[in-house]
């Protein structure tokens, strides 16, 4: 039996709030998504994800927790157009991780999706001037607006060349080493299991031609 991990049980690894979102679906690249593949069940995992990814404070994660046990039919609304919304930024940035271009479709969308954002958020004063702020707001769909302003910022300042797919998963990450040489989403997840899996295929390969020879 395959087990079911919710998104408080992953080390998201993308580099940007937007492409962790993204990856709150798990499973191998050449596969089409299991049940167990999804980590965002649960409005409480779309709090915990914000919580994860320092776009919700614990005051916000509260106040919506609180709110979503009394409007359950809306929470269950916004977590049904979070799964919506993440196929957007998926389909927005997996071909740029390929090296093509997202389609205009695509792009329209997201613009809208940021714009939706912005109108929902304030400017408020930090130490470095002003940032945008979604701290109170009331709305359920919270925990969506600074996902889409992250990845409206990534879309239009990058690092666009760092991103990258998982040679082996389905996530997306941003490669910040020096050089540009990760290749996986973890040298500990998918790395050791790739070099596992050619070292049990070397292994093999050896007992074949000594059985044959």
């Amino acid at each position: 039996m395959e087990t079911s991990y919710s998104v408080k049980d992953v080390e998201f690894m993308g580099g940007n709030p937007a492409l962790d979102f993204v990856d709150t679906i798990g499973g191998m690249l050449v596969e089409h998504p299991k049940p167990e593949d999804e980590f965002l069940c649960s409005y409480e995992d779309l709090i915990m994800l914000g919580l994860k990814t320092g776009t919700l404070s614990e005051r916000s994660a509260r106040r919506l927790q609180r709110a979503a046990r009394e409007r359950p039919d809306e929470a269950e609304a916004v977590l049904a157009d979070a799964w919506r919304r993440r196929d957007l930024l998926d389909a927005a940035f997996r071909p740029i991780s390929r090296g093509d271009a997202p389609p205009e479709s695509v792009l329209r969308e997201l613009r809208e999706f940021a714009a939706e954002a912005l109108s929902h958020g304030e400017l408020v004063a930090s130490d470095d001037g002003f940032i945008w702020s979604w701290e109170r707001c009331e709305d359920l769909d919270a925990p969506l607006w600074p996902i889409a302003h992250a990845a409206l910022e990534l879309m239009t300042e990058g690092p666009l060349e760092r991103l990258k797919t998982c040679g082996r998963c389905r996530w997306l990450f941003l490669d910040t080493t020096k050089n540009r040489s990760r290749r996986w989403c973890s040298t500990e997840g998918c790395g050791t299991d790739v070099k596992k899996e050619r070292y049990v295929a070397r292994r093999r390969a050896r007992r074949s031609g000594s059985s044959s020879g």
